[in-house]
């Protein structure tokens, strides 16, 4: 019995921080001036992502949800809603995606690769420290299939509230899109996350945590 208790303390000490519960809530500054509140949540087995962005005309409102294993957030559903009504979804099960605008009906394929939601890709980066290979990218009215992606990580340090971090950077590029991730060292959650696509630039950088 005592070698049971051993081996299970043993072995705990090499379970990954990304088993680790967390639940944030973050503002977000924006190169477009409209800031972002993102709740994330993930508990083991189970993780949630709810972003809101108030524009002129509209408040946006992002969800995605699915299930937490050991190296990856599997997404389930994501949703857009745009002043309380449903915009555009993608419905995911193990072997199909229905995704598109509501207005004009969903389409239903296989499913052929992990799906990702631009924001469940940078949290995913931020707290496994990885993506698949392959893997696509949904905003509810279309999907980007994205293969074969070479992720570069870097680290340096850098000050911060007149302190020194070290800060990690992932970036990757795949057709005309640029994406890049920053956290801190220690940390699950991303601090910087730029979308670039045909030369315009989505831009969204940590500000505080809100509750």
């Amino acid at each position: 019995m005592k070698l049971v208790k051993i081996f299970l303390i043993a072995l705990s000490a090499y379970i990954p921080n990304a088993w680790s519960a967390v639940d944030y809530n973050i503002k977000y500054s924006s190169n477009y001036l409209m800031p972002a509140y993102v709740h994330f949540k993930a508990d083991g087995t189970q993780y949630s992502v709810n972003a809101k962005i108030n524009i002129p005309l509209y408040n946006i409102i992002f969800n995605s949800r699915g299930a937490q294993t050991a190296n990856q957030f599997n997404m389930v559903n994501y949703q857009d809603s745009r002043n309380g009504k449903l915009y555009s979804v993608s419905k995911i099960s193990p072997t199909t995606i229905e995704y598109g605008k509501m207005k004009d009906g969903l389409k239903t394929e296989p499913l052929k690769l992990p799906t990702f939601d631009l924001f469940t890709m940078a949290f995913q980066l931020s707290y496994y420290d990885k993506l698949p290979d392959s893997f696509q990218i949904t905003n509810g009215k279309k999907l980007y299939p994205m293969e074969n992606v070479k992720v570069k990580k870097s680290e340096k340090q850098i000050e911060y509230n007149k302190q020194k971090v070290t800060e990690i950077s992932y970036t990757f590029k795949t057709g005309n899109k640029d994406i890049m991730v920053k956290k801190f060292v220690g940390e699950q959650f991303p601090r910087y996350i730029k979308y670039s696509r045909d030369g315009d630039d989505y831009e969204l950088e940590f500000s505080e945590f809100v509750k």
